[in-house]
């Protein structure tokens, strides 16, 4: 399979996001709230207290630069000493803790200031007076134990915990606003993955770079897609008919030099509306004043006689079969529209569209009428398509956007092309008009 390039532009990605923000709003709110409800009401407050000691020369002597280079060494071996388990464990069982010293040991911080010969100890705790007592206990245990193991006295308390009054941990508002930056982040992402994952067509910008066709026309979505059929007969005014309208032009113009009598309507899969297309498209040539015979040569699943309200008991394969072309036709009322439906569903669908007696039959249609619209299975699934288009002047392609992946249209178009099919263009059906860049489409919305 040829393999199609594609790429994004900066303003793709802007409203790429936009069709999606929704949801990216909806992952923000949710983790902000939940970071909210959990930050106020579920995590525990933490309180920290801090106790600083200085190193200093012991005696009466005049401190000399020595000293001082001795003490900022010391400075890390005290720190050291101030962690140990046996300063640990001489502090919970003085303060009476129920705690080990593994639980403990998560609660005390001892640090040395850098370029000094202070060591600061921070202890945290949900009790405040708790945190306070712990940190001035170990500062003094500390200072003990100094002097029975180096017999030095060169430590002193510099500052005493004090009850702290406000907790440092949560941090609701920090938490919040990190909460909004992941979530936002989270959203984007999943957005654009969701993007990565979605291989359907998105309107059509992208039919016309991954199936490198011109688009001839495109149909808005509609919440109730049974309002499309026959839309051109029941609501001739509305921005749905005046899309088909430009559909007919746009193919009227398509191919100026060789004209277009037959037109094969076919899609990559099923359920994208190319029986609802061909149905509107007929109605509006017979609206220009041509003289349309519309075939339903769709034997795998025929529609045409549902949405034109008609028999199916006779049509196409009673007409290969020998009858006369008279007493299967169906003709619309107040319409110069003729209608031959497919009659009994063969076994053997591919071959009654590929004989001898279908295109001798579409060759006698052609002195009788102006336009022979033929409505086919989709090309994507069986070969009927294929097989029809080699008879007709040209192939319309109805793709679904949101709907039809690009790999079976890509499939369909190989198909097509390899019975070198004269494929005129695309009609995008169920494009989402509220996506800015495909507004242009729809310039008649605003009538």
């Amino acid at each position: 399979m040829e393999a199609y390039e594609y790429e994004i532009d900066l303003r793709e990605l802007f409203e790429i996001i936009l069709n999606k923000l929704w949801l990216i709003i909806l992952i923000v709110l949710i983790t902000t709230i939940t970071t909210s409800v959990v930050s106020f009401f579920f995590l525990d407050k933490v309180y920290e207290a801090s106790t600083k000691l200085v190193l200093v020369k012991g005696g009466d002597s005049d401190i000399q630069y020595n000293d001082v280079l001795l003490n900022q060494r010391l400075v890390k071996t005290y720190s050291e000493i101030a962690s140990s388990r046996t300063i640990a464990e001489e502090v919970i069982n003085n303060l009476k803790l129920n705690m080990s010293y593994g639980e403990f040991s998560n609660k005390v911080r001892v640090n040395s200031v850098r370029d000094t010969e202070v060591i600061e100890i921070k202890v945290q705790d949900t009790n405040p007076q708790l945190a306070a007592r712990i940190a001035n206990e170990l500062s003094e245990v500390f200072i003990d134990r100094i002097h029975e193991f180096i017999k030095m006295e060169n430590v002193r308390i510099l500052d005493y915990a004090v009850v702290p009054s406000n907790p440092i941990k949560p941090r609701p508002m920090l938490n919040i606003a990190i909460a909004l930056v992941l979530g936002l982040m989270i959203g984007i992402g999943l957005v654009f993955l969701l993007e990565y994952l979605d291989n359907s067509f998105k309107g059509p910008d992208d039919v016309e770079k991954r199936l490198n066709l011109p688009v001839l026309g495109a149909v808005p979505a509609v919440e109730n897609e049974n309002s499309l059929r026959l839309i051109t007969m029941k609501d001739p005014k509305s921005p749905i008919s005046e899309a088909y309208r430009i559909l007919r032009t746009n193919i009227q113009f398509s191919n100026l030099d060789n004209k277009l009598k037959t037109i094969l309507v076919t899609s990559s899969g099923p359920a994208e509306g190319k029986s609802t297309t061909i149905s509107n498209l007929a109605v509006t040539m017979v609206n220009m004043g041509h003289k349309v015979l519309l075939i339903d040569a769709d034997f795998r699943k025929p529609q045409i006689h549902k949405i034109f309200n008609l028999s199916n008991d006779v049509g196409m394969t009673n007409i290969l079969m020998g009858e006369k072309l008279e007493d299967v036709i169906h003709t619309v009322g107040g319409l110069k529209l003729d209608i031959i439906t497919t009659g009994p569903i063969p076994p053997n669908p591919s071959e009654i569209l590929g004989s001898n007696a279908m295109k001798k039959f579409i060759e006698q249609c052609k002195e009788y009428y102006d336009i022979i619209l033929i409505d086919s299975p989709p090309a994507g699934i069986v070969t009927d398509a294929a097989v029809l288009s080699k008879i007709t002047d040209g192939t319309l392609f109805v793709v679904a956007a949101g709907q039809t992946t690009i790999e079976l249209a890509q499939k369909a178009k190989d198909m097509l092309d390899k019975v070198q099919a004269k494929v005129i263009g695309v009609l995008v059906n169920k494009v989402n008009i509220e996506k800015r860049r495909y507004q242009y489409y729809y310039y008649y919305l605003e009538d």
